[in-house]
């Protein structure tokens, strides 16, 4: 009974030394950064509640990157786009990249709209758009 007792524990500290000898070191890291963008394509006028997409181009560091989120602030009629790229993994390749993606833009008021879409640390591409009343 005392050799069983003894083979469980042994067991049991084997399987717990397995578990605990797993290291987060080989997870793929994941870190998120802004991309600034190139090019802004879409219209500039809409009637109220329609919505409009708008063509972004921005670039990345490598293969590894990819959209994420974009973080918006708003101040009165105006709206700051930042794009948010995400690079997970450790087999990047370290050429740059260009990428696209939409972003939509719905007004529920007419009015003149800006929106600002980051291009580097301290300029903007700005889109003004005017929104009207259904006819």
């Amino acid at each position: 009974m005392k050799n069983l007792k003894l083979k469980v524990v042994a067991l049991v500290l084997f399987v717990s030394a397995g578990f605990t000898s797993c290291s987060k070191d080989d997870e793929p890291s994941l870190v998120t950064k802004t991309a600034f963008v190139t090019v802004v394509e879409g219209a500039e006028t809409a009637t109220v509640n329609q919505e409009l997409t708008f063509n972004l181009t921005y670039n990345v560091e490598n293969n590894c990157g990819v959209f994420n989120k974009f973080i918006e602030t708003t101040a009165e009629k105006t709206t700051t786009v930042v794009v948010q790229t995400k690079y997970e993994g450790s087999n990047c390749t370290t050429d740059a990249a260009t990428k696209t993606t939409t972003y939509q833009f719905k007004a529920t008021a007419a009015g003149t709209y800006m929106l600002k879409f980051q291009k580097n640390a301290t300029e903007y591409i700005t889109k003004t758009i005017v929104v009207t009343t259904a006819s």
